[in-house]
């Protein structure tokens, strides 16, 4: 029984046993199927010496690796992973059983055994099969046997270091984000976020004065954008400040591969239509203001920096007040450092002001004054003594292993590069310091290296001038040398000058700079001038709009309606004598018209481009010519800076290598030639880069000139004017379509490269050596050679992206092929613009070095050349013309008669320690003056012409001086003709455009074969300054009756007022004879002669004016008539009457002057008449 229980109780037992392990089968836990086994690590494994097979294999061609520079990231991560296994020597012991981690729950569906690896969110999967069947072939086509082929444990091991990669870099960013909120939240800023966003809910316009460093700049856009505001505009005043602030601002707001964050400078921009943040230039609001007055695109602006009081800063200061009262949406935040703020306060009504305290640690100020001996005088060279004393103070007190970089303030280009040669000097010695520049003549990529990290134990120091003030913020800078000194632009009304001229720094600005050193960590700054100095520096500094020319600012306030800028709201008006200056000079330019003020149609259309009204006027009349192509590139070049190096500007070797594009004409020449040969480079695959380092040129000028090239190109295009009736070039479709796939191939590199990752560079101390120049084995501005090769990649990109280069290379060539004709049209046009700015040589130029040869202006005598200028390496094309028939006037003034005489014209006038112009050619003498003086004399016969009351021209024959003459009439009336109808077309529906362009071709046509042929006429003139002094008694008394009168001695009184029309005055100049007397002169004027015409071939009975009037009428007639080529044509449709009638009456877009009359009682007569001087003495001839 008891056995029978036993077995009983054994079945039992057994049957639980049995329902139990039914029970555990159902839900025994599944192991989880891995595609590949896991992997044991060995240490001693060599992953390194397998980089090519895996790379190729596993890495190239993949999502997760999409750019070698990620491929380069993870192979860094596999030394440093093989590194750590190798110190490990031994993988840790598992604390759980072989296969508890394979186990998972049956409830939840997960790993019973937590593993770090889990926490991954992603996994690799690998083909094993696939893979293994790969076959691989050496160059010659057989198949290689690989030992690199990895087993599937090895494999396994190559997957997971791939996911420790991965997951590494993740913890990596989201470490950034958790410092970069932390940062944010620890911004002065931060805590005045929400009374800033509250102020704007009820006010229009707020001003925020934040001290250095409390984060406005940064700050202030993200709390915008995360408030809701979807169109937000912030303008600075610097491009490089723009372009910085928009890659930090998408940093911060994690928009670095969107678009929401852009920038718009010019030649670049990043909008687009999604970009709810748009930084850009003054300059930039400025033009879309001219196009949309109320800035309908945005519904909040951010003035930043609106204490340095640029000119443009100003401006738009003004026109916001204005605006704010017709658009109650527009929010408006002004951003100033805590410098005059009540100024600004004031001015919009007292809007509030939210103060932010500055994040700023304790700063040390040690003043150093520059010894007597070691100061720079007017011409000699800055001493670098003071500065390098200080580098070795930093070095002898400060531990090499404590950060901290040093930011030197000098005043301009040439102090930074006496300093920097001298501090370069001393860092190759020590190899503790990379010497590094930053001004705004250098490129993107010369200016971002001032952001890289150095190594270990090594300082940057960056030698800047102003621009480091407040526009660009460095971190890590401990040390701050201040100079003390600024160099700044003013404009001299009197003489038409440009002044640079150092000036001390104001106590705002100095405030400024020693901010700059404790932004990181406490900082020191050294004062290279004494406090007693610095108590007596100015407050503030001067606003830019009361020592710059106002030309351009009053043209574009009066295109945007603002009639009167004497009215407009100024934040601190300018000298009204500043603002009457600038629109007499506009009026000279034909922009404003003489009797209201109001816009020109040229002035309208000057107005819309951006560049300065010379500029604009060349652009205009290459258009009218049909010189467009040579004009857009000479008028690029001439609106940025030089692109040749100026310390290669003695180097022989670079003069020898550039001879052959200078240009006898001129520097617009030179720089077209250089241009065109950088082309011919580029077209034939050259590594341009090379070719202009040879040439001692800057090429991203060049590049950037091809930027502004197009940029004119497309604006004229848009008002229909750039047209070219000779060269009209299609494509074909199928080059259509290779020009298309060109370009997305180009756009599909370019975006290859903005997808790279944007880590942060490390200097190398390679960066701060002096290296030649010449040596193509170095890299060009001490940039590396991998770094240069990428930006000549890029910079190629965008080149072709906007360029058709067999385009450009044909245009090119025919700028080669211009003969002496083209040469003299494209003088002329260059001199719409620029006259009259011109320069006559010294008449003792001949008996003087080439070093001391001085030239006159107008307003300012004894100039000398830039030593940038093509004549200084030529001077002797510069040589006043020698004859052999040499005479003495009646003033003891030597006379040369020549056909070769020639003027000066230049861009700029400019004043550093000697008056330089700049940018100068040479122009044929008589014929720029004739045909584009404001005032032309003549004394009786026309042999003696007074130009601009400054330069005298003496013909030795009548005849010739009144053929001339005639021609000139001609020339000036067609040519305003032309102009007026070319602008008035503009106006036009497309339609009646394309039918009148006819009617403007063939007057172009007319206008420039008489052009061509009075530019090369061979006449022989002399020509002379005539001194201020002599304006007293040049000119003839007013009447008879007035002969002998001396009492008055006002040479406008005492001008005869015989106007032919608003240019030319007849016969008011002396003869050239002294000993002549009034009666000789008079009878001069009136005796008539005979005459045979030339055109008409009729003998006729004339005096010196009706000789000219009657031969400028039949030279119009001759062109006139139906034999003319011109007018041959079935597709004319010039009206000739019409014409005719235009042509005598001349085109003038101002109201043509009537010649003086007076009443003249006649006692023989009895009668009262209204004559003329000339009128009146013909009349009393006849009795």
């Amino acid at each position: 029984m008891s056995h029978t229980k036993k077995h009983k109780r054994h079945r039992h037992h057994s049957d639980d046993e049995r329902d139990e392990d039914e029970h555990r089968k159902q839900h025994r836990p599944k192991p989880i199927e891995q595609p590949i086994e896991e992997p044991a690590i060995d240490p001693s494994f060599d992953w390194l010496s397998r980089r090519d097979y895996l790379t190729e294999t596993y890495l190239i061609d993949t999502v997760m690796f999409s750019s070698p520079t990620n491929i380069e990231d993870f192979w860094k991560f596999v030394q440093k992973y093989q590194l750590f296994q190798q110190r490990r020597k031994q993988p840790p012991k598992s604390t759980t059983s072989p296969d508890a981690d394979q186990q998972q729950s049956s409830i939840l569906n997960i790993p019973i055994v937590y593993e770090k690896k889990y926490r991954l969110n992603f996994s690799i999967a690998i083909n094993k099969s696939t893979i293994q069947n790969v076959p691989r072939y050496d160059m010659t086509g057989q198949k290689i046997i690989d030992h690199d082929r990895l087993s599937p444990t090895r494999l396994a091991e190559f997957k997971s270091i791939i996911e420790y990669y991965f997951d590494f870099n993740q913890k990596e960013k989201f470490k950034r984000i958790h410092k970069l909120r932390q940062d944010q939240n620890n911004l002065p800023i931060a805590n005045h976020r929400r009374e800033i966003l509250e102020e704007l809910k009820t006010q229009q316009v707020i001003l925020i004065a934040g001290d250095t460093g409390c984060g406005k700049s940064t700050q202030i856009p993200r709390f915008l954008l995360e408030a809701g505001f979807d169109k937000i505009a912030c303008t600075q005043p610097r491009r490089i400040a723009c372009i910085s602030l928009a890659k930090r601002v998408s940093y911060e707001t994690l928009n670095e591969y969107d678009n929401q964050v852009g920038y718009q400078v010019r030649f670049e921009k990043t909008r687009e239509k999604s970009t709810r943040i748009i930084f850009m230039t003054e300059g930039i609001l400025l033009r879309q203001l001219q196009t949309d007055s109320s800035l309908s695109d945005y519904d909040i602006l951010v003035i930043d920096e609106v204490h340095e009081r640029h000119l443009f800063t100003d401006f738009i200061l003004g026109i916001i007040k204005c605006l704010i009262t017709q658009r109650r949406d527009l929010k408006v935040i002004l951003m100033s450092a805590t410098i005059n703020i009540e100024l600004f306060s004031k001015y919009f009504d007292n809007c509030p002001v939210v103060k932010v305290p500055g994040r700023l640690y304790k700063i040390q100020v040690n003043y150093l004054p520059i010894k007597v001996e070691e100061s720079a005088g007017k011409t000699s060279k800055i001493d670098a003594k003071p500065y390098l004393r200080i580098m070795e103070q930093i070095d002898n007190k400060y531990p090499s292993s404590d950060r901290g970089d040093m930011l030197i303030f000098l005043s301009g280009l040439a102090e930074i590069q006496g300093v920097m040669e001298a501090a370069q000097s001393y860092a190759q010695e020590n190899q503790r310091w990379i010497v590094l520049p930053l001004h705004s003549a250098l490129s993107l990529e010369e200016q971002d290296k001032v952001f890289d990290m150095p190594p270990e134990g090594v300082r940057k120091c960056i030698i800047s001038t102003n621009i480091a003030e407040t526009s660009v913020t460095i971190d890590g800078v401990r040390f701050i040398i201040d100079s003390g000194k600024v160099k700044e632009m003013s404009y001299d009304g009197k003489y038409k000058m440009q002044r640079l001229q150092e000036f001390n720094i104001s106590r705002a600005s100095a405030e400024q700079r020693k901010g700059r050193a404790g932004r990181t960590g406490p900082g020191v700054c050294f004062r290279l001038y004494s406090e007693q100095d610095y108590i007596t520096f100015q407050e503030y500094s001067t606003p830019e709009i009361r020592r710059v020319p106002l030309d351009s600012l009053l043209l574009q306030m009066i295109s945007m309606g603002l009639k009167d800028p004497r009215k407009f709201p100024f934040v601190e008006a300018p000298d009204m004598t500043s603002i009457d200056s600038a629109l007499l000079r506009l009026q000279e330019q034909a922009a404003l018209s003489t009797i209201d003020c109001s816009l020109t149609p040229i002035g309208s259309m000057l107005a819309r481009l951006p560049v300065d009204v010379s500029i604009g006027k060349m652009l205009i009349f290459a258009c009218i010519f049909q010189y467009v192509n040579p004009i857009l590139i000479m008028a690029s070049a001439l609106s940025i800076q030089s692109p040749f190096l100026s310390f290669l500007q003695c180097d022989p070797e670079t003069i020898t290598r550039r001879r052959p594009m200078m240009s006898t004409h001129g520097d617009p020449f030179t720089l077209l030639n250089v241009f065109d040969e950088w082309i011919y480079v580029k077209s034939d695959g050259q590594v341009t880069r090379t070719w202009c380092k040879r040439r001692g040129v800057e090429e991203q000028r060049l590049y950037d000139i091809t930027k502004l090239r197009r940029q004119f190109q497309d604006i004229l295009r848009d008002y229909n004017l750039e047209i070219d009736y000779q060269q009209v070039k299609r494509r074909t479709t199928l080059e259509k379509r290779e020009h298309w796939k060109k370009k997305q191939q180009l756009k599909d590199l370019r975006s290859e490269h903005d997808k790279e990752s944007k880590q942060r560079k490390f200097l190398k101390l390679e960066d701060s050596s002096i290296t030649n120049t010449m040596n193509d084995d170095h890299g060009e501005n001490n940039l590396t050679k991998e770094v240069m090769k990428t930006t000549d990649k890029i910079r190629d990109i965008e080149f072709r992206l906007i360029n058709d280069l067999s385009t450009l290379k044909d245009m090119s060539t025919d700028s080669q092929n211009y003969r002496s004709k083209d040469i003299n049209m494209l003088k002329l046009i260059l001199c719409s613009g620029l006259y009259p700015q011109v320069a006559i040589a010294d008449e003792f130029n001949n008996y003087k070095r080439d070093c001391d040869q001085f030239f006159h202006t107008k307003t300012k005598q004894f100039v000398v050349l830039h030593p940038t200028c093509v004549f200084t390496y030529d001077p002797d094309n510069l040589l006043p013309p020698t004859s052999a028939k040499t005479t003495t006037s009646s003033n003891n003034k030597k006379q040369v008669f020549s056909n070769r005489h020639e003027l000066l014209v230049y861009v700029t006038l400019l004043e550093t320690n000697k008056p330089y112009i700049m940018n100068v050619m040479r122009t044929p003498a008589m014929q720029t003056l004739f045909l584009y003086a404001s005032t032309i004399e003549t004394n009786n016969d026309f042999t003696r012409i007074l130009c601009d009351q400054w330069l005298e021209i003496t013909f030795e024959n009548a005849e010739t001086a009144q053929g001339v003459i005639s021609s000139l009439l001609l020339l000036r009336n067609a040519r305003d003709l032309l102009l007026q109808m070319t602008l008035q077309d503009l106006n036009k529906s497309i339609d009646v455009e394309l039918l009148s362009k006819p009617r403007t071709y063939q007057l172009q046509h007319l206008l420039s074969m008489k052009m061509a042929d009075f530019l090369e006429n061979s006449c022989v003139y002399a020509i002379r300054r005539v001194l201020s002094a002599e304006l007293d008694t040049i000119y003839r008394p007013q009447n008879v009756e007035n002969a002998d009168d001396d009492d008055d001695n006002d040479s406008s009184i005492r001008k005869e007022s015989t106007k032919i029309n608003e240019y030319l005055t007849y016969n008011c100049l002396r003869s050239n004879d002294d000993q002549e007397s009034f009666w000789s002169e008079y009878a001069g004027s009136t005796m008539q002669i005979h005459w045979v015409c030339p055109y008409c071939n009729e003998d006729i009975l004339v005096n010196p004016a009706e000789r000219v009037a009657h031969e400028n009428q039949c030279q119009l007639s001759s062109l006139c008539n139906n034999e003319n080529p011109i007018f041959k044509s079935a597709q004319s449709t010039i009206n000739k009457s019409s014409l005719l009638s235009s042509l005598t009456t001349g085109a003038s877009t101002s109201a043509t002057p009537v010649p003086s009359t007076k009443d003249y009682h006649c006692d023989t007569c009895q009668q009262t008449f209204k004559f003329t001087s000339i009128e009146i003495l013909r009349h009393r001839a006849t009795h």
